[in-house]
């Protein structure tokens, strides 16, 4: 049966990137991504990895793009953009140029991974490749598209962090613009549907943190936020809640959270390790707010 939808066209294009986010979706299931892309009537236009084109017929549908003989509906970059001269230099282009061709005449543009949104591991010291990600550079907005960058649809950059992200999270936002449904963004560009809530939610751990019982091994039973310096009460991210491959997550395989999806992630993370026991701020603030509407001032 005729959906009645659009055909829609998805380019995929990597930077300097271990290729894990690619890795994450292709084992998406329930539905997997070849039968997503066909329900939802979106052409996969080219993927490193999976690419129906390469050598010269990719190179041709970069140019086609670029000068809009063939339109951009979904632009998903993994990976971070190498600004030093001669880094990411590709045979008559530059990853560079070709990133901002295609941005400019996309629909939607995607950062997905952490190092796409904020230049992940790649950009931390001593940077040697100058690794910034699409729209931000750590905290900092700005990055490589600029901080006013807005798509043909009229929106920034969406970041999908992670390393890697979550199928579900790309899978998701890719249908609710398929849907024309809103996407809500918070001060990083994250989709706050999966990244408003803390990774420490829904981690069977917490019970632990409440008495007191720390974990001093891997896998050993005990909260891991005191000797492994767990981050999953800093961290946005709902993988408590969502779960990776419908069963697990970091902590509930008995390893700490390690902050994959903060902007400032792996450099404000590290040690690794350190000890992890005070409340940032906001849910400090967001504690005490409950705490007045339940039993007043």
């Amino acid at each position: 049966m005729d959906s009645g939808l659009e055909i829609l066209n998805l380019i995929w294009v990597q930077g300097q990137t271990c290729g894990g986010d690619s890795m994450a979706i292709m084992d998406t299931e329930r539905p997997d991504l070849l039968t997503f892309l066909s329900q939802n009537k979106i052409k996969l236009l080219y993927h490193p990895i999976l690419h129906p084109v390469d050598g010269p017929e990719a190179k041709k549908l970069f140019e086609d793009c670029k000068e809009g003989r063939t339109k951009v509906d979904i632009f998903i970059f993994e990976g971070t953009i190498p600004t030093k001269e001669g880094c990411g230099d590709w045979p008559g282009t530059d990853i560079k140029t070709l990133v901002k061709d295609l941005a400019s005449k996309a629909g939607i543009t995607i950062a997905l991974g952490t190092c796409a949104s904020f230049g992940g591991i790649p950009s931390a010291p001593p940077n040697e490749s100058g690794s910034v990600g699409l729209q931000f550079h750590g905290h900092k907005k700005g990055g490589w598209l600029g901080e006013n960058y807005i798509s043909e649809q009229g929106a920034p950059v969406i970041n999908i962090p992670g390393c890697p992200a979550h199928p579900d999270w790309i899978i998701r936002t890719i249908q609710a613009f398929v849907l024309e449904k809103p996407v809500i963004l918070d001060d990083y560009n994250r989709p706050k549907d999966f990244f408003e809530e803390k990774a420490h939610r829904g981690c069977k751990q917490c019970e632990f943190h409440e008495r007191g019982l720390w974990a001093e091994e891997f896998t050993e039973t005990g909260c891991l936020a005191a000797k492994l310096g767990c981050k999953g009460r800093t961290t946005n991210a709902d993988c408590n809640v969502r779960l990776w491959n419908g069963v697990s997550s970091c902590t509930r395989s008995g390893a700490p959270c390690i902050g994959c999806c903060d902007p400032g992630f792996p450099i404000s993370m590290t040690p690794f390790n350190k000890e992890t026991l005070n409340l940032p701020e906001d849910v400090r603030s967001l504690a005490n707010e409950k705490k007045k509407i339940l039993y007043g001032d």
